[in-house]
């Protein structure tokens, strides 16, 4: 892929970015990155530029954190249902229950 240039403004500064990603998804991070920005500078006072950065990435990569923690969370319980079902199979169970299933509907 060909690496691309945009020109982004961030907190009042401008900076031009080089990456290999498309200049709309380059635009769209420097937009949150600009937006975490002013959320934050509107709440604290006498922040500096340094600080409000800071405080930015802190908030990013917390929300980082908490969607991985998400999608772990979300993994481990596919597997233990995956898990659960492979036991079941193993077990004849669920061989049984399908059984019955169609059982019924033959009767319906």
């Amino acid at each position: 892929m060909e690496s691309t240039r945009v020109k982004v403004n961030i907190f009042g500064q401008s900076y031009t970015i080089k990456g290999d990603a498309s200049s709309e998804y380059i635009l769209d991070l420097a937009d949150y990155l600009n937006k975490k920005m002013a959320e934050v500078s509107a709440n604290i006072t006498k922040g500096t530029p340094t600080q409000v950065a800071i405080l930015a990435a802190l908030n990013i990569a917390d929300e980082y954190f908490q969607v991985k923690d998400l999608k772990n969370g979300s993994y481990s319980a596919i597997e233990e249902k995956t898990n659960k079902l492979i036991a079941m199979l193993d077990e004849g169970l669920i061989g049984d229950i399908l059984s019955r299933i169609e059982a019924v509907s033959l009767e319906d």
